[in-house]
């Protein structure tokens, strides 16, 4: 399996000073409006939000150092990455923050969501309705705060989209249980399981409290969200690879294909940026 090196700033400019530039391949994941303003020389455009359908873009055999603006949106493409089978990775902690010269903010890595590649298929819905769950309820908590009337009806269209996938699951659940299940007790064993299905390693109230200035904006919770939804399309990438039956490898799937719709939507939003 490949691994994800976490490298400073310092750490990579050393690398970019002692190997030829046709070895490796700088990846920026930022937006393009983020990258015109400012991005390190030689460094290839791919935004977090088109990566899932650019992957081919990527030369799989040269060394990929990753960043964003502090290294959390970074941290889910190389996941994306690695899941894909690339296997010479390297994120760069702190971001382009960190590379020139300022103090960076936010998480150094996102984990993945609990996902072992030992899990039951029951263990595996469990996971991911709770992890659809947070999502969905951060977004609703978003919308409440949001101060226009588009803000809102974005967040409460991302909302949407995770109350279906939760009935997806809970259908799933149910026929491959193959009795019928309550609604209520299958929720609170989700439910049981969020402190294995938490986004990026912390809840994600928990992830705001510690960074209470990080994401205070919409611009930010959109690239937080951004980052989120990327790892759920990981998680579900990597849980139909080890599907048991064709029937949970097809529905995983879906609901990949349907993340990588989310981060469609997400990249919209994040692009208006003077709106």
């Amino acid at each position: 399996m490949p691994q994800i090196q976490m490298q400073t700033a310092d750490q990579v400019r050393a690398f970019l000073d002692d190997n030829n530039p046709e070895s490796f391949t700088l990846l920026d994941v930022r937006q393009k409006w983020e990258y015109e303003g400012d991005h390190i020389p030689g460094a290839t455009l791919i935004p977090l939000v088109e990566l899932p359908d650019r992957l081919h873009e990527v030369e799989r055999d040269k060394q990929v150092i990753v960043y964003c603006a502090s290294g959390g949106r970074s941290m889910a493409a190389s996941n994306l990455l690695e899941g894909d089978g690339f296997p010479h990775i390297t994120n760069m902690v702190g971001g382009i923050m960190s590379w020139n010269g300022l103090i960076s903010f936010g998480p150094m890595e996102l984990d993945l969501i609990g996902f072992t590649g030992k899990e039951t298929s029951e263990e595996v819905l469990l996971k991911a309705y709770a992890m659809e769950a947070n999502l969905q309820q951060f977004y609703l908590e978003r919308a409440d705060m949001a101060e226009s009337l588009e803000r809102i009806e974005l967040f409460m269209e991302l909302a949407g989209f995770e109350d279906r996938h939760k009935d997806t699951l809970f259908a799933l659940y149910t026929k491959i249980l193959g009795s019928e299940v309550d609604r209520d007790t299958f929720e609170n064993a989700a439910l049981e399981s969020r402190g294995l299905a938490i986004e990026g390693g912390m809840a994600i109230s928990a992830f705001l409290d510690r960074y209470p200035d990080a994401f205070d904006n919409d611009q930010g919770v959109l690239q937080l969200a951004s980052m989120i939804e990327a790892q759920a399309l990981d998680y579900y990438l990597r849980c139909a690879v080890r599907a048991e039956d064709e029937e949970s490898r097809v529905v995983l799937k879906t609901l990949a294909r349907e993340e990588k719709a989310h981060l469609k939507v997400l990249g919209k939003f994040m692009n208006k940026r003077d709106q």
